[in-house]
């Protein structure tokens, strides 16, 4: 059995178009749902891009004691055992700040990193903006990196997720023969800057549009933009996810080409989502460690489509998910042995011989002392079950609880009209951080709550 793994940035699970009635236009990830099976309720775990991907090299959901930092040594990754039996691993990606967290050090046998050229580089300072600076994250630092990077681009071929999903399309014809192989493709497209050839963002904003082009969240409350501008906002990010999904498109279709379906697991899957005018929000955390941001449904519920050759799988799953499932998963199909993992594979789900795996999936990042915390994000911590949605309490932070099933948007906190509930899920995380190995006083923390 081979195994694609398509990573996408920042891709919000209410943004494709069989999740929003047809708003948002992915024709070419719709037509891979209806081959799939889709997991509904799927969330991100460890937060955010770099953590959710430690998760699943590693199977296990690492918030609690692992942060933003680069795979220890000590840890059993996905790669260097399918490696060691006998598969030929590949690593594809735009998304670079995996680089320096040595993804593609371990146990990948091709690695192929996308990335601009050095002499096309505009110098980030020549960046003008076309919103005031303030309204940036940072003061616009990486939005500056970021345009500067993409400012020799003149056809939609030259945008990163072209570029990756196409290597990709190579790299499957130079290596389809070979017996098994793993591939891991990442794209960073969606992340911001939202910046998509015209056509695309054309087809989402609003008419005759004249006021300020904001392309970029400020990470902050949206006391800054006018109607207008948040309608414009999301138009960007738009286009985005289009752009995105006819690319994904080109490496879907060449593995149809190459009638690979019938012996390739194939898995699409997102890190997070983002905030675009929500809970009064726009960005996907805060930039104030003194001000955490909770981690709503618009954040931590991502897209999950997964296809497995076989006997025939349910095509859609309600239960809950999260990405420490993918190394299971990968292996289970596989038939590999792995290491004891916290995750579960999703096989018993999707052939209906199993009802859930987990009563419940556990959102943060990592928030206790030491390397791998990053100093100016900070997030409350969200416990999702089989139907209400609550965020931990912290000091100074009272409880959140929402009843998914009646309140989608989370808008109404019923906390204190249901305490047995609270308390519930609250134990449920106290009994999650013991077993995960965190810290004594980062357990004496929610100990006390």
């Amino acid at each position: 059995m081979n195994v694609v793994v398509i990573t996408l940035d920042t891709l919000r699970w209410d943004h494709l178009g069989y999740n929003s009635n047809g708003r948002i236009r992915t024709p070419c990830i719709d037509a891979f749902a209806k081959r799939a099976t889709i997991f509904d309720r799927a969330y991100c775990t460890s937060f955010p891009t770099i953590p959710m991907r430690t998760d699943c090299f590693t199977g296990n959901t690492n918030f609690p004691r692992y942060g933003w930092k680069p795979l220890g040594d000590e840890e059993v990754v996905l790669t260097e055992v399918l490696r060691d039996a006998g598969y030929h691993c590949a690593f594809i990606a735009d998304t670079t700040n995996m680089v320096p967290a040595k993804f593609a050090d371990r146990g990948f046998n091709d690695v192929h990193i996308i990335k601009k050229p050095p002499e096309n580089t505009m110098d980030p300072e020549d960046v003008k903006f076309p919103v005031p600076a303030e309204h940036y994250r940072q003061y616009g630092k990486q939005y500056k990196r970021q345009m500067a990077a993409m400012s020799h681009f003149q056809h939609e071929s030259d945008w990163f997720v072209a570029r990756t999903m196409s290597t990709a399309c190579d790299w499957l014809q130079d290596n389809f023969k070979r017996e098994k192989f793993f591939l891991w493709v990442d794209t960073f497209e969606i992340h911001e800057v939202w910046w998509a050839p015209d056509y695309y963002t054309d087809a989402y904003a609003p008419k005759n549009y004249d006021d300020l082009r904001y392309n970029f969240p400020n990470y902050g409350y949206i006391d800054i933009y006018k109607p207008q501008h948040l309608k414009y906002l999301r138009a960007t990010y738009a286009a985005e996810v289009t752009l995105t999904d006819r690319w994904v498109g080109h490496l879907l279709r060449q593995i149809e080409e190459m009638q690979l379906w019938d012996n390739t697991m194939v898995v699409l899957i997102s890190d997070h989502g983002m905030y675009i005018g929500e809970h009064n929000r726009t960005g996907k955390h805060t930039v104030d460690y003194s001000d955490p941001w909770p981690l709503y449904e618009e954040v931590a519920h991502i897209p999950l489509l997964a296809w497995i050759p076989g006997k025939k799988m349910k095509k859609r799953v309600k239960s809950l998910a999260e990405p420490a499932d993918l190394m299971p998963t990968i292996l289970d199909v596989c038939n590999v042995k792995g290491p004891k993992m916290y995750g579960k594979s999703w096989l018993p789900l999707m052939r209906g011989k199993k009802n859930k795996n987990h009563d419940h999936v556990f959102t943060s990042i990592y928030n206790w002392s030491g390397e791998g915390k990053i100093d100016i994000v900070s997030s409350y911590v969200t416990v999702t079950g089989k139907r209400y949605a609550h965020i931990v309490e912290q000091e100074g932070h009272p409880a959140e609880l929402y009843d998914l099933s009646k309140d989608p948007g989370q808008k109404k906190n019923i906390a204190k009209s249901k305490p047995k509930v609270v308390a519930k899920m609250h134990k449920a995380y106290l009994d999650f951080l013991k077993a995960s190995g965190a810290q004594p006083e980062y357990i004496a923390m929610y100990e006390r709550t």
